[in-house]
């Protein structure tokens, strides 16, 4: 009964919010106008290469256009916070929140103060920024789908100053490129205001690896936030993403146009309850759609056009030198149980090592947000030697597990996978390897053993520095386990990947030893098209 009444008064609550704000004052509609809109937009993408592999199509979607300073005093909430709101994801029909934007490691309750500290991390100063236009697609019953682009139209002084594009792939990674205008600009396209050309660097598409240039161009909204041109011009900004691939002859230049991407807002209309709702029940589902429409157009290209994936690879390191504009990762794959697993045996081991050997290990991980390790003596010796370890993700610390020595893993880790760099090789294998002793191996040696190609010379030693307790045979064979089930998946449902990228561990060790056998540094590298199957 109690639950009954509290649906009834929160239907009775929303239809008040919806009667009120649809006959609201022309003054309120005025500021909204100023304020926020409601975007129809049309999506449209055409790949172009590989030919055999050609695809287009297009949609419609909905995205609010707000101002960043009105959407956090609360001067957007719509229908009393029913209709549309900004801070959480229940209680209101439409919503945004600051959680899924921008990174979560700045901790601050505001998108604002997130995309401020993300232009102060790139020596913009902290006071620069006015306000900014925020294209985005909001939340909707509670649900929030992928947003595949947000942009954020800066404004200092009244002026356009940058544009940052906040890119998502579904891993649940995030990327931003802060383009300055008059900074780095190519001669701007007829029908655009703006554009730039960089190099890639984040993987969005399997079907396309991180190689190729983009070219970005937009059309900024017509007025700043906040005011209102005479006569009145809705704002209707256009993104166009295209990607181009390496010039053969000239790899730092852009080749062909490989795919394009444009978002075009088609009408906009004041963020209120009268334009809000119509377009809400014109097209229910849109907001809901964004990743079914991902999963089934790539379908047609795996499946249809025989396209084949390239696996997700882990972010490049910060120091790639690949940037002639600002920007880089902010959001990262989450630490797996198995690899907090690992990741807490090494730190466990080397809280002792550095004590028998007197040396400091500094473990410094890709993400910009994520917290240094230092791990020395206690008695604080500044003359000891230090070891320095950069690693992309995670899988160091697997790789560390998995592997049987501080050669192998070194091999692996280093020279053939590019998951982690290290400062010294010599100390690295000093810190991380047990001196060989004859004898039997211990029974997880042993499962190490198993997978490793013939061809590699390095001795194994009789136990491992993480073997510590029972747990760890668990986990080392879970993991093996869960990548025979991966590659036994891909197989069932005849997925097909680039071939010398894929994934599982026995796959990275014949690429190992080809790498040992060759006496070459290796990183595997397709570039260009893409990879049409011939058979299946």
């Amino acid at each position: 009964m109690l639950a009954v009444c509290f649906a009834v008064l929160a239907y009775l609550s929303l239809l008040f919010a919806l009667v009120s704000g649809y006959f609201k004052t022309k003054n309120a509609a005025s500021d909204a106008a100023r304020l926020g809109y409601v975007l129809k937009n049309q999506v449209t993408h055409a790949r172009l290469l590989p030919t055999l592999s050609k695809h287009a199509f297009s949609y419609p979607t909905v995205s609010l256009l707000v101002s960043l300073n009105a959407l956090e005093s609360g001067k957007l909430d719509v229908g009393y916070g029913l209709v549309f709101r900004y801070g959480g994801l229940w209680g209101r029909l439409t919503g945004l929140r600051p959680e899924p934007y921008l990174s979560p490691q700045i901790r601050t309750e505001s998108i604002r103060d997130k995309l401020n500290t993300l232009l102060v991390s790139h020596e913009y100063g902290e006071d620069m920024l006015d306000d900014a236009w925020m294209m985005t697609m909001p939340s909707y019953l509670g649900f929030e789908g992928i947003n595949p682009l947000t942009v954020y139209f800066c404004y200092r002084t009244g002026v356009l100053w940058l544009t940052v594009l906040e890119i998502h792939n579904t891993f649940g990674e995030s990327h931003v490129h802060v383009l300055e205008v008059g900074k780095n600009e190519d001669s701007c396209s007829v029908g655009f205001d703006h554009q730039w050309t960089f190099p890639r660097d984040f993987h969005v598409s399997p079907f396309n690896d991180r190689s190729g240039f983009y070219t970005i161009r937009i059309r900024k909204p017509s007025h700043p936030p906040g005011e209102v041109y005479v006569p009145y011009t809705p704002p209707l900004p256009v993104v166009q993403v295209d990607l181009y691939t390496e010039d053969a002859s000239a790899p730092t230049a852009p080749g062909q146009l490989k795919l394009s991407a444009t978002v075009r807002a088609k009408s906009a209309q004041p963020l209120a309850t009268r334009s809000l709702l119509p377009i809400l029940l014109a097209a229910p589902f849109d907001l809901f759609l964004s990743f079914p429409r991902i999963v089934y157009h790539a379908w047609i290209l795996h499946y249809l056009k025989r396209l084949d994936v390239y696996i997700k690879p882990d972010p490049l390191p910060l120091t790639s030198g690949r940037k002639p504009v600002l920007g880089g990762g902010i959001k990262w794959l989450g630490e797996g149980i198995f690899e907090a697993y690992a990741r807490g045996r090494l730190e466990s081991y080397l809280i002792r090592k550095v004590e028998e050997i007197d040396v400091i290990v500094r473990l410094v991980p890709n993400d910009l947000w994520a917290p240094s390790m230092v791990f020395q003596p206690r008695a604080g010796n500044k003359d000891c030697p230090e070891l320095t370890i950069r690693y992309l993700s995670g899988k160091f610390f697997t790789i560390m597990f998995m592997a049987p020595s501080a050669a192998h893993a070194y091999l692996l880790g280093v020279r053939s996978e590019g998951i982690f760099t290290v400062s010294s090789e010599a100390l690295f294998v000093s810190v991380f390897e047990l001196q060989h002793q004859a004898g039997h191996l211990s029974r997880r040696q042993c499962m190490r053993r198993e997978v490793l190609p013939p061809s590699l010379p390095f001795p194994i030693p009789q136990t491992h520095i993480l073997d510590v307790d029972a747990l760890g045979t668990v986990v080392l064979w879970a993991l093996w386990r869960m990548d025979e089930l991966e590659r036994v998946l891909f197989h069932s449902f005849r997925a097909r990947i680039v071939p010398g990228g894929e994934p599982w561990y026995w796959n990275q060790w014949e690429r190992a030893s080809a790498v040992w056998e060759r006496s070459v540094e290796h990183s595997v590298h397709h570039g260009g098209i893409g990879n049409v199957r011939k058979d299946f």
